[in-house]
């Protein structure tokens, strides 16, 4: 992290000053180093960085910073902490160091003091290992607060400072006693400061030491005669300095440093040649680079304005400024409008273009005044809503859209929705939801803002009503296609894949996925390939398809990764997660787990922390159930009040199994109750019928045995017609026990054998809940050759056929004597398979009973049917869909 702040020319001096700034760094929780601007201070700390007695976590610039701002943005992004709406910005800091020794630099202080200030003290409390090292024109005024001045180099030193940078500029220049002598005549004159120095230095470039001797003298004393009385002798110095050093400048130069000087901040070659105003930008821009006046970074090809230059500029040319903020607010416009295609794509190389002109960007937008300016700038926040979201930083840009949305008379719906976009994100789901709700009704706007107000609205429902938002999603749906909104339709049909993979239907929510494909493929968005993949691997992890759970969950977590968004890696991840468990791999679902948490470190997200811990919580269930009961009721408590009510939910059901695990059963009974209730009440299919199963088991082992099995029978049989092999599989094995306990030993053996074969079948283990009664069905009181064969027969019987072979074991049910209701399970088995043209033992061997029983069989379903031969019989099954 601090390789980034090296600098490319020699340090010179300033020894006994490094070396007790790294002391005081290693005693002092604040240590500032204070001084006139163009000191070297700055530079002294760089230099200190490599040397300092901890890890540096950031460097922190504020130059660009205006007095009133909070600061926090800056200094999270130094840091590399991304938003995260559920914590407070010292929290999310926090989080990211904990209490480990480590340094953060905050560099120019003096005009945000008092905002500086309030954050150094809110985050030394936060955060018991970090110092802090500041420069500042004056000190932070925080109790405890260590300061080291730094001012002008000793004439030994600066003269050494500024041969260095003069040889640098012209490597002819002459050596000698007289350029000595000379030399050291120049830098006291400019006292010292290395600012100074350097820029006077660069003068040797086409002016000999006695011209550059002459102009100083006389330029100080011109600058200091009309200084302000009183005004500090180095700052009148350095003031004078610059003065001089401009006035060396053409007029296209000078004007073309005013206006550069309005970016607060890096630029792009492009966003400087804007805002300095053709004809002559470019050769304008060399020769304030070769003065010294500007920096130019090749590494990222960025031109920057230092801050004692940029204040001299505008103030030496105020008529410049707002001439230079208009070009660059139509050039920030014109940027804003190209980039919003591409943007809609994820394309990762406009995403980079724009970081590089981020200050040209947020220059415009809060210099925005009224009138047409602010309706452009206005333009400029729709038009990077995603940049904004897709960079991590919704909540900057939350408060940019709401304070233009507050300016204009009007908002456009664009922007209003980009208010609200941007407002859902940074977590404030009251605020964004109203104004989406607002927008949604509004006939004014596009039915493509239209469509993208309702998926947020969609979006935000389907946490508690899957079903309840499906139609919003619906209508969302059909206004993006009618509009050729391509993101929209895109997001809409992958929101409401969502409301379908929520209330456990895995085939409606491929079709969705499968609808937006077209579409999806022309945009080749990254985060929406993500969501995609999501959506399939949790379709495969709910139909029990762990290979394709695996291929999808990886790819969309590697392409959500690649943009860094990290609400749609934790969806990818997250069927990954339970598919490992299931196979027995919870090692590897650790593993991921902990790459994944490292990853959310630096880009949190909207609901993120919540599906890890629901990782985390699956990883324990598996790896050790007895330790998870804790960790998920936390996790309910946690995700409820969120808002998640579909994680609360899912995580009660881990909460019910390991309290099983734990042998607490009543704990696990009410546990299972509360998750059947709450996953009823939002639609959650499958974790309705996992909670089910939870409370059959915990119901058994509590000796309340009444209607266990029925409710077993009715969760078999729910999971199967819905597809759910996972909970089928763990279904015949609860219902194997309690046949087990009604004392059918043998249908007990054969549902368990059935089961089992089944779970090799695709890979599984059995699971915490169902490892206890694997085990007592296979100690059934048997003899040896009965279990044998029993087993033996449970094995050959694939899912449907064990299913099936569940139902019949039932047992009977009070139904008509006639007609179709009057069928039992066996009955309407025989008659399927007799309608697919078997014959009668091998109606018998598929269904393991003797040829005379179905021969018995057959008689009373004719009976019972009215039938008199088997080509009616077919003709009735094809007819009941069989």
């Amino acid at each position: 992290m601090t390789e980034g702040v090296r600098s490319p020319t020699a340090f010179v001096g300033r020894t006994a000053e490094l070396a007790e700034l790294c002391r005081r760094a290693g005693v002092e929780r604040l240590v500032t180093v204070v001084g006139p601007g163009g000191g070297g201070k700055t530079r002294l700390v760089t230099e200190a960085v490599p040397a300092l007695p901890a890890p540096v976590v950031g460097v922190v610039e504020l130059a660009a910073c205006a007095p009133g701002d909070d600061l926090w943005t800056t200094v999270l992004d130094a840091c590399g902490i991304r938003d995260d709406p559920t914590r407070a910005p010292a929290d999310r800091f926090a989080h990211r160091v904990g209490d480990d020794e480590t340094v953060l630099v905050l560099d120019n202080c003096e005009h945000v003091r008092d905002a500086a200030a309030r954050r150094v003290v809110e985050l030394a409390d936060a955060c018991r290992g970090l110092r802090v090292v500041a420069t500042s024109r004056v000190s932070l005024g925080v109790p405890g607060e260590a300061t080291l001045a730094v001012e002008g180099l000793p004439d030994d030193e600066a003269a050494v400072l500024f041969l260095d940078r003069a040889r640098r500029a012209q490597p002819a220049l002459p050596g000698g006693e007289e350029t000595d002598h000379r030399v050291r005549r120049i830098v006291r004159a400019l006292d010292g400061l290395p600012l100074a120095l350097e820029l006077a230095a660069a003068r040797a470039r086409g002016l000999p030491l006695a011209a550059i001797e002459a102009g100083m003298t006389d330029r100080l004393a011109f600058v200091a005669a009309r200084s302000a009385a009183g005004r500090d002798v180095r700052h009148r110095s350095l003031q004078a300095c610059l003065a001089w050093s401009t006035a060396l400048l053409d007029e296209r130069a000078r004007a073309g440093l005013a206006a550069l000087a309005v970016v607060e901040g890096r630029c792009s070659l492009e966003a400087a040649v804007a805002v300095v105003g053709e004809p002559g930008a470019v050769t304008a821009l060399e020769e304030l680079v070769d003065h010294s006046l500007v920096r130019f970074r090749p590494d990222d090809a960025t031109y920057l304005v230092l801050e004692t230059v940029r204040d001299h500029a505008r103030e030496a040319a105020p008529d410049e400024v707002p001439a230079a903020h208009a070009r660059l607010a139509r050039w920030v416009a014109d940027l804003a409008a190209a980039a919003r295609p591409a943007l809609e794509h994820a394309d990762l190389d406009v995403l980079a273009r724009l970081d590089r002109d981020a200050a040209a960007i947020r220059t415009v937008l809060a210099h925005a005044g009224t009138g047409p300016a602010l309706d452009a700038a206005a333009d400029v926040v729709a038009d990077l809503a995603f940049w904004w979201s897709l960079r991590g930083r919704c909540r900057e840009g939350h408060e940019v859209a709401g304070r233009l949305a507050a300016a204009l008379p009007a908002p456009t719906p664009r922007l209003r929705w980009a208010h609200a976009f941007q407002a859902v994100y940074a977590g404030d789901l009251v605020g964004g939801l109203g104004l989406a709700a607002e927008l949604a009704e509004d006939a004014t706007a596009d039915d493509d803002v239209r469509a993208r107000a309702l998926i947020l609205l969609g979006m935000a429902q389907a946490f508690d009503d899957p079903a309840a938002a499906a139609p919003s999603v619906e209508a969302a749906v059909a206004l993006a296609q009618g509009a050729g909104d391509r993101w929209g339709v895109v997001e809409a049909l992958q929101v409401l894949a969502y409301t379908h993979i929520w209330r456990g239907d895995h085939a409606a929510a491929v079709a969705c996925a499968d609808a937006a494909l077209p579409a999806l493929t022309e945009l080749g968005h990254h985060q929406l390939r993500a969501w995609d993949a999501a959506i399939r691997a949790e379709a495969a992890r709910l139909r029990g398809d762990v290979d394709a759970v695996r291929h999808h969950g990886r790819a969309g977590w590697t392409l959500a990764v690649t943009v860094g968004e990290p609400v749609s890696a934790s969806g990818a991840l997250a069927p990954v997660v339970r598919a490992l468990c299931r196979t027995g791999e919870h090692a590897e679902a650790a593993r991921l787990t902990t790459r994944h948490a490292a990853f959310l470190d630096e880009h949190p997200g909207l609901g993120t922390t919540e599906i890890l811990d629901l990782c985390r919580a699956h990883v324990a269930l598996w790896a050790s159930p007895a330790t998870a009961t804790d960790l998920a009721a936390a996790l309910v408590d946690g995700a409820e009040q969120a808002g998640l009510a579909l994680v609360a939910a899912e995580a009660g059901g881990v909460e019910a199994v390991a309290a099983l695990a734990a042998d607490d059963v009543a704990r696990a009974l009410a546990a299972a109750d509360r998750t059947h209730d709450r996953a009823r009440a939002v639609g959650a299919h499958d974790t309705c019928l996992v909670a089910g199963l939870a409370r059959c088991v915990a119901r058994q082992r509590s000796g309340d045995a009444a209607d266990v099995l029925a409710e077993a029978h009715d969760v078999l049989a729910a999971a199967h017609a819905s597809g759910y092999a996972p909970i089928v599989v763990d279904a015949l094995d609860v219902v194997a026990a309690l046949v087990l306990d009604a004392g059918r030993p043998t249908d007990a053996a054969r549902l368990h054998a059935a089961a089992a074969a089944a779970r090799d079948h695709r890979g599984y283990v059995p699971s915490p809940l169902t490892r206890p009664l694997v085990d007592a069905v296979g100690r059934v009181v048997l003899d040896e050759d009965g279990l044998a064969r029993a087993r033996a027969d449970g094995a050959t019987l694939d899912l449907d056929a064990a299913v099936a072979y569940a139902r019949r074991a039932r047992g009977a049910r009070g139904r008509p004597r006639s007609g179709w209701d009057s069928l039992t399970p066996t009955e309407r088995d025989v008659v399927a398979l007799a309608a697919r043209g078997l014959r009668n033992q091998a109606i018998a061997d598929q269904l393991l009973i003797g040829i005379g029983t179905v021969r018995t069989h057959l008689r009373r379903i004719f009976t019972k049917l009215d039938l008199t031969s088997r080509a009616e019989l077919a003709a009735l099954a094809v007819r009941r869909g069989l």
